[in-house]
C-alpha cells in the first residue's frame, strides 16, 4: 500500500502516529519528510523512479478495486481534530 499524506508540522500529533503504526501493523514502511514546496505534486511523484511505480501501480489499484482501504470522513477529522490524549 503507499499512502501519501500532506499535513502542517503543527498539526502532527500521537494519534496520528498510532493511526500510522495501527495502518501499517507488522509491516516495513519507509518514512519521507521534505518541506512543502510549490511544486506540482505529481510532477515530483514522477520524478523518481520508484515513487513513479509505486504511484502508477495504486492508479492500477484504484482502477481495479484491489488493495483499497476505506476511511470515514468521521474517521479522519477524529484522526485530525485530537490533540493526542
Amino acid at each position: 500500500m503507499d499512502t501519501l499524506v500532506r499535513i502542517n508540522a503543527d498539526e502532527l500529533n500521537k494519534t496520528f502516529l498510532d493511526f500510522i503504526k495501527q495502518s501499517f501493523k507488522g509491516k516495513k514502511i519507509t518514512v519521507h519528510v521534505y518541506e512543502d514546496v510549490e511544486m506540482d505534486e505529481t510532477e515530483y511523484l514522477l520524478s523518481d523512479p520508484i515513487a513513479k511505480k509505486r504511484l502508477l501501480l495504486a492508479v492500477e489499484n484504484v482502477r481495479n478495486n484491489h488493495n483499497l482501504k476505506e476511511y470515514s470522513i468521521e474517521d479522519i477529522h477524529s484522526i485530525l481534530n485530537d490533540d493526542g490524549k
